[in-house]
Formats: structure tokens, C-alpha cells, sequence
């Protein structure tokens, strides 16, 4: 009699145990839906950051290019204004 009890008592904690799993098994699967969901958003936001971040890296150096040359530019404005100023002193020693 024992064993029938023991036997009945052991499936019954079965039996609970398994619709217990069972009835969160939606819950668990829905989750796992939304955080699939989420986790592919997260992918995407990233990409699309690394995307941007190597946009900006090349805006930089643009930016550092176009630094470059205005500072040869000014560099090159500021010897050829020397020269004419050089120019217009040795025209002003002729006239006088």
C-alpha cells in the first residue's frame, strides 16, 4: 500500500512538475521572441553606429587635409605679399 502511495505521490509531483514547464513555456517563448527582437535592433543600431563612426574618421582627416593646405596657402599669401612689398620698396628707392 505504501508503494501504490509512494508511486501515486511521485507522479502527482511529476505531473505538476511538467505542466509547471509547460504552462511557463509560452511566457518563455514569448520572451525569448522579444528579446530576439531586441537583440536584432541592437545589432542594427550598432552597425549603423560603426558606419557613422568610419564616416566621421574620414570627415576627420578631410577636415585635416583642407587644415593642411589652407596653412600652405596662408603660408605661401604671407611670402608673396613679402615680395611684393619687397617689389614696391626697391620701385620706391628707383623713383626717388
Amino acid at each position: 500500500m505504501k508503494r501504490v502511495i509512494s508511486a501515486a505521490l511521485s507522479m502527482l509531483l511529476v505531473g505538476l512538475f511538467v505542466s509547471a514547464l509547460v504552462g511557463c513555456g509560452a511566457d518563455i517563448k514569448e520572451e525569448n521572441e522579444r528579446l530576439k527582437a531586441e537583440n536584432t535592433s541592437l545589432k542594427s543600431g550598432s552597425d549603423n553606429l560603426k558606419l557613422e563612426i568610419q564616416k566621421l574618421k574620414e570627415d576627420i582627416q578631410k577636415a585635416a587635409e583642407k587644415d593642411a593646405t589652407i596653412a600652405s596657402l596662408t603660408a605661401e599669401n604671407e611670402a608673396l605679399k613679402k615680395q611684393v612689398d619687397d617689389l614696391n620698396a626697391k620701385i620706391s628707392k628707383k623713383k626717388k
